[in-house]
């Protein structure tokens, strides 16, 4: 976990009367290491079997204050599922999600980059972070369905 998203979660914590306990400071330590998209139930049952000893609440608590903080990024999939990804750049993140299979791909092109940026100037918006989902059919699934 990068110190600067450690203190940004920290300060976060200071400022909305929280404190950053031991055991919600080694939630966090393995929630940053994973790499990839995770659902809460997985995460916990992973920890479990892993034995340390997060209660549930404690961990959907600690989840929601991290999204509250700009650390965790929310993605709902058509069929409900709800994931979970630790933000590395808090400039922008992009997904595309496949409503068949639910497959997640990042979405990481400089071309988005320009075109938004033509846009938000000749609006005069000046952003602070961004998400866009795109939602429809991978590769994968679009040719099991034209079988």
């Amino acid at each position: 976990m990068s110190k600067n998203a450690h203190k940004i979660f920290e300060e976060y914590l200071s400022n909305h009367e929280g404190r950053y306990t031991l055991q919600k400071k080694a939630i966090v330590e393995e929630i940053f290491k994973i790499k990839s998209h995770f659902e809460i139930e997985d995460f916990i049952n992973k920890m479990r079997a892993e034995k340390h000893p997060f209660s549930r609440a404690t961990v959907y608590r600690t989840v929601k204050q991290l999204l509250e903080a700009g650390l965790l990024q929310k993605i709902a999939t058509k069929d409900g599922k709800v994931y979970y990804e630790y933000i590395r750049s808090q400039k922008q993140h992009d997904h595309l999600i496949c409503n068949v299979c639910g497959k997640i791909f990042q979405l990481i092109d400089p071309t988005i980059d320009s075109v938004l940026e033509t846009l938000l100037s000749k609006l005069d918006f000046h952003p602070e972070y961004r998400s866009l989902h795109i939602y429809g059919q991978c590769s994968k699934c679009q040719k099991k369905h034209a079988k």
